[in-house]
């Protein structure tokens, strides 16, 4: 409907393209700068063109720009733009708020209620039926006498009900929808037949059940393939080992750096495995197992101290450090050796002082196996939080549960080669010199694949670093960029900022929930900083060289971003005006108004660039704290949270 007539009603009947200040405001709309630059070129030199030939231009120039790209990263900007100008909007509280249901065509409004009805209703349809307020109210005094239970909303009292959740899922539908093409996961919009369940074999054909889309009652068998019977055998295995090994529609259904990663982590699995086999005899060579000096009571109270010290050095280890196992789980796995502390570090390292016990008197065996065995369980207890938070990115039809069983056959083969491996080694030779040589080939190669295996997770996921590198480029350009361009600003596998970045500007300092005593000089700096942004779920401070963000209680994720790009914006402003709060407070507080005025004029462009470049907005990681706030006159406008959806 739209595209039939954008032509002679919006090109030609309201001249959209024939005027500088109607056309740039047109451009905007196109989330590439360099694409926005060369159309207003082309436009101001090119005078005489008609409307026509100019949204011609435009499409063109788009669509090339799309060939570039993957199929996930395309953007249907032709698209975007007819529905921007073509789609019916009142006002800013009419197009977002539930209750208003945008004004759509296919919305009756009898009085003051705007219900949805489905398209293919509307033959018999009729608008008298629909509830006014007058049979609301009635209804919903009615039933609160019959119905006790305050836990049931309002709306499930009346015939309002079946509207409101026809609208919800279909929302709710369209929201999976979206999320799943713009991760590339969805196929054409033409496919009828979409999967929901494992594959099967029989002999001597493969099926695959398969439940109509359009119709969820409807099931039906439809034949894949069919095979001879000949090679029966040989379908049937593969078809077993796919099921044992990988994920329920797997690749479909997971995301797409799954596999590099994956075979990475076997081979990082089965070295370490070796690795551990090797450590083992070492520690029982130490203790004299099979001597005639040896005892089975001291060996078995030997032993369990070395287990039991190891556990109590990792619970204080969980206890300092587990905040940020969901914020930087890629450097905790491991982090390069001259940038940060490194998780993997800690099993290598835990397997050499477990292979020094060979070589040290008995007495020190104790202390060496105890601090080895330490390291060991800390990175077996990081590995085990930080991985669940890599399995939740790897299920983007949220597939949880089945990933995890197939990571776990998958690691249990790979450790038992890897136990396989470790016994023939040892048996070749127990000395100390073989094992500490295999140990010197063997552990290079398990950090090896370590490396690679985190370079090969690339997510489009928002931590704190990713997400102030994006705010600080959307401020310098007006741009969202994607996640490769991310890359040369970031070190620690894209968990940390450089310390200069862009043209040699230096990174800014942030911290993110802290305490008001933590983040502010006096009583007189949090109620001048409120009195600001009290409307907003988040407040902000910039107190000993440090951009702080304190959260109230209400905060979400979309409250982080606009927190983030507010604090960068705000940093900005401060440095460029040579403005402190000790030498100008009135300054300072001026300057967090005009800022939060700026964030609040950009920020639905901010999230609207970020969905298109396929970030993960819904979530935010960071090392959160659990401190939360609450202030006197917190009124959330519902402007801020017209984007959550």
């Amino acid at each position: 409907i739209v595209k039939e007539h954008f032509e002679s009603l919006v090109l030609k009947k309201m001249g959209i393209l024939d005027k500088p200040e109607t056309w740039n405001k047109l451009l905007e709309i196109i989330p590439d700068q360099t694409i926005r630059e060369k159309l207003e070129a082309a436009f101001v030199e090119h005078k005489v063109k008609t409307a026509t030939e100019k949204w011609d231009m435009i499409v063109k120039e788009v669509e090339k720009a799309d060939k570039k790209k993957k199929a996930y990263q395309k953007d249907d900007v032709a698209r975007d733009i007819m529905f921007q100008y073509c789609y019916p909007r009142l006002d800013v509280k009419v197009s977002t708020a539930i209750n208003h249901l945008l004004k759509s065509p296919f919305c009756v409004h009898p009085k003051t209620l705007c219900v949805p009805i489905k398209i293919e209703e509307c033959d018999t349809f009729n608008p008298l039926t629909v509830p006014n307020l007058q049979t609301i109210s009635q209804e919903l005094a009615l039933k609160n006498k019959e119905i006790e239970d305050k836990r049931m909303p309002d709306y499930k009292k009346t015939s309002l009900k079946p509207y409101v959740e026809y609208f919800e899922k279909f929302v709710m539908a369209m929201v999976v929808n979206v999320k799943r093409h713009k991760r590339g996961k969805t196929k054409p919009a033409t496919t009828s037949k979409s999967r929901i369940a494992a594959p099967m074999a029989t002999t001597p054909m493969s099926w695959e059940w398969i439940q109509a889309a359009e119709d969820k009652n409807k099931k039906e068998w439809y034949q894949l393939k069919q095979s001879r019977s000949g090679f029966s055998l040989v379908n049937s295995f593969k078809q077993n080992m796919r099921e044992m090994f990988l994920p329920v529609g797997y690749p479909e259904s997971v995301h797409d750096c799954y596999k590099k990663f994956h075979a990475w982590l076997f081979l990082e699995t089965y070295v370490g495995s070796a690795i551990g086999v090797l450590c083992s005899q070492a520690m029982l060579a130490s203790l004299g197992l099979g001597t005639v000096e040896a005892t089975g009571g001291a060996v078995a109270i030997q032993w369990v101290l070395k287990d039991g010290i190891g556990e109590i050095g990792k619970l204080f280890f969980i206890k300092r450090y587990a905040s940020s196992f969901d914020s930087h789980p890629k450097t905790w796995k491991f982090k390069e050796a001259k940038v940060v502390e490194v998780c993997e570090i800690f099993s290598t390292v835990g397997s050499f002082l477990q292979l020094c016990t060979a070589i040290v008197a008995p007495k020190f065996f104790l202390p060496l196996a105890a601090v080895g065995n330490t390291f060991e369980l800390i990175h077996e207890s990081i590995w085990t939080a930080s991985h669940m938070t890599f399995t939740k990115h790897f299920s983007p039809n949220g597939n949880i549960g089945d990933i995890v069983a197939k990571d776990d056959a998958q690691m249990s083969t790979a450790h038992l080669l890897g136990m396989l491996t470790g016994v023939g080694l040892i048996s070749i030779s127990h000395s100390p010199v073989f094992l500490f040589s295999a140990f010197a080939v063997l552990s290079p190669i398990n950090l090896w694949s370590t490396v690679k295996m985190l370079h090969a997770a690339e997510f489009e996921i928002l931590n704190q670093a990713k997400l102030t590198l994006l705010g600080r480029e959307f401020i310098d350009s007006g741009v969202v960029v994607g996640y490769e361009k991310l890359k040369d600003r970031e070190v620690g596998f894209g968990e940390w900022i450089k310390p200069f970045y862009g043209t040699g500007k230096p990174a800014i300092k942030i911290k993110m929930g802290p305490s008001a005593e933590q983040a502010y000089g006096s009583s007189e700096e949090v109620a001048g900083v409120v009195n600001v942004l009290k409307h907003e779920n988040y407040l902000l401070n910039y107190h000993n060289n440090t951009m702080w963000i304190l959260f109230h209680q209400d905060a979400g994720s979309n409250d982080v971003i606009r927190s983030i790009l507010h604090s960068l914006k705000f940093h900005d402003q401060l440095v460029k005006s040579s403005v402190t709060k000790e030498t100008n407070w009135d300054g300072y507080i001026q300057t967090l108004e005009d800022t939060l005025d700026w964030t609040k004029h950009h920020f639905p462009r901010f999230v609207a660039g970020l969905d298109k470049m396929n970030w993960q907005s819904d979530v935010v990681y960071w090392s959160d704290t659990g401190m939360r706030l609450a202030w006197k006159g917190h009124d959330v406008e519902e402007e801020t949270h017209m984007y959550s959806l």
